[in-house]
């Protein structure tokens, strides 16, 4: 990224801010280049994107009514910024924990290390991944495991899930978190309990074994890595990836903090086949190979896929969501700390209900100044708003800033 600016606007702006963000707009439109360039997006008002104001709002009046703990909301239309919402202090600078989308961002890396040569196919195996390990030499079913039964969940692993809270998927999880280093657990101990290739279970262990090959294969801590191949050169701030282990591995399922503008910027790379500020940074072939349905249950590499509403999306326990309508050229962001069991109903509500319904046209609509008015009263409100749950949680748990 060349980190050239976008040419300032000259005609009047007004400023909708929430937490220290805004969605501006100007009252004579200005029109931008469909790509997202510079460091941040071109702020516009949702009505220049083919968006309603009104439904907008209505989101987070919803949100404040319902005492939904939502901290940051991201939509960006065409490569622009439509809305940018934050909520109880919270600001474009606080990271997030985004829990499982981290999983979406180990495809990235896995793509990224491909196209660097780091990985050579999908085909390869653990024996390949990882030539050192002495328990892979004694079981060559493990040891045949490929790095594409890995990245769709089809390993034959057993399962290990940090958000059940009683049985051996959580007791697994336990154990592992606990261990010194989960990968060499994971590759020496741990029995097989299906053929590789067969059934789709979701879980932790398969991305963590696709972050520790790049890491082995590329040499550099998956952090680093991360950082020059991806968030510098799409200008991502305040990044970090937490809970290593102590041979500094950090899971490839969970642990990724990042700000809900970034989260938005991975997805606009999507959307854009890879493309950023002028650069192929991620394969297209990659890009459209990791949003496929690899399993027959709508999943792809390490990506959830949706064919009801033509999208593809990341997803992380309590509510954190990257959605990407290709076919509505709109990405949607969202971080929250919502409940467990209300997740899957909030979030569909969130995004059919509000945004997708916000969707009026391709193109611009005509300004609604009186909807722009009570869409900015209403984020001052959001930047204020803070529900009774936030309050106590732990650190990883809350925005970090």
């Amino acid at each position: 990224m060349t980190g050239e600016k976008i040419p300032p606007m000259k005609s009047r702006r007004i400023s909708f801010a929430a937490g220290g963000a805004c969605l501006a707009c100007a009252l004579t439109l200005t029109f931008f280049p469909h790509s997202a360039r510079g460091l941040e997006f071109p702020e516009v008002t949702p009505e220049s994107q083919g968006l309603r104001s009104e439904n907008l709002r209505q989101l987070s009046e919803y949100v404040r009514t319902e005492q939904l703990d939502v901290r940051a909301m991201i939509v960006l239309r065409h490569g622009n910024l439509v809305l940018e919402w934050y909520s109880g202090g919270v600001t474009r600078d606080h990271n997030h924990n985004v829990y499982s989308i981290t999983k979406s961002m180990t495809a990235t890396l896995t793509g990224l290390a491909l196209e660097d040569g780091s990985l050579k196919n999908v085909d390869m195996t653990l024996a390949e991944l990882f030539p050192k390990s002495s328990g892979l030499k004694d079981d060559p079913v493990k040891a045949g495991i490929t790095l594409e039964d890995l990245l769709t969940m089809r390993s034959g692993l057993p399962c290990s899930r940090s958000n059940r809270t009683t049985g051996p998927e959580r007791e697994l999880f336990d154990r592992l978190q606990a261990e010194a280093d989960r990968t060499a657990v994971v590759l020496d101990e741990l029995s097989m309990v299906s053929a590789p290739g067969g059934k789709f279970v979701y879980g932790n262990i398969e991305p963590a074994l696709v972050l520790a090959a790049i890491e082995d294969q590329s040499g550099q801590y998956a952090l680093d890595y991360a950082k020059e191949k991806l968030f510098d050169p799409l200008d991502f701030e305040n990044a970090d990836w937490i809970f290593a282990d102590r041979a500094r591995r950090v899971p490839g399922g969970y642990g990724l903090r990042l700000r809900a503008i970034d989260l938005a910027k991975l997805g606009q790379l999507y959307l854009q086949g890879g493309q950023w500020d002028g650069r192929q940074i991620l394969p297209k072939a990659w890009v459209q190979a990791s949003t496929q349905d690899h399993t027959g249950t709508g999943y792809g590499y390490f990506w959830w896929i949706d064919k009801t509403t033509q999208s593809y999306s990341a997803k992380g326990v309590r509510g954190q969501r990257l959605e990407i309508y290709p076919e509505l050229d709109l990405v949607f962001a969202l971080t929250s700390d919502l409940p467990p069991e209300k997740v899957a109903a909030i979030t569909k509500i969130i995004s059919q209900n509000y945004i997708l319904k916000a969707v009026a046209s391709p193109d611009a609509l005509p300004e609604d100044r009186d909807e722009l008015k009570k869409l900015e009263d209403e984020l001052e409100l959001a930047r204020d708003y803070e529900p009774a749950s936030r309050k106590g949680l732990p650190d990883f748990r809350l925005p970090e800033r």
